[in-house]
């Protein structure tokens, strides 16, 4: 009988956070920089259908930057550590939908000693755990996408959790 194997993530409790990148490419320009269509991308960040990110709307500002959003640390710790508790098992999942006038990219990273904001614009030279952009159908004004990695938890650093006293 076969066995599944999954990657291994290895997460710091203390200094690990997942930052979701969204980039758009034009299919139509807006009218102006200062008055941009009202259509944007909605993005969610799951750790086993636990949301850690969103559902947010990220409104297309500027084509030529992309936007990085940080996922709720304490949130993904409190989900994380409920993981390596059971099975050790963690179900990723990135899900956006879009507009075809937006045709937007999505992809997921996990850094350590992030220093961005909340929502930053400034690059990161890494390698994201997953990618995605939506087929873009020319008869469907919106679409879809999403993307699932299964992996085995390690978890590092302080487990940064209350000792209860009686």
């Amino acid at each position: 009988m076969a066995t599944a194997l999954y990657p291994t993530l290895t997460f710091d409790l203390a200094r690990d956070t997942f930052v979701v990148w969204l980039r758009w490419v034009a299919m139509e320009q807006p009218a102006s920089p200062e008055d941009p269509p009202g259509q944007g991308i909605r993005v969610e960040l799951q750790l086993n259908r636990n949301p850690v990110l969103g559902p947010t709307i990220v409104y297309r500002r500027d084509l030529s930057a992309a936007v990085y959003l940080r996922a709720n640390a304490g949130r993904t710790r409190q989900v994380l550590r409920a993981a390596a508790g059971r099975a050790g098992i963690v179900d990723v999942q990135l899900v956006i939908h879009g507009s075809i006038a937006n045709a937007p990219y999505a992809a997921l990273y996990q850094l350590r000693d992030y220093d961005g904001e909340a929502i930053s614009t400034a690059a990161v030279a890494a390698t994201p755990l997953l990618q995605l952009q939506p087929s873009t159908p020319g008869d469907q004004w919106h679409v879809a996408g999403q993307a699932n990695l299964r992996v085995m938890l390690k978890l590092d650093g302080d487990p940064l959790h209350l000792n209860v006293l009686n």
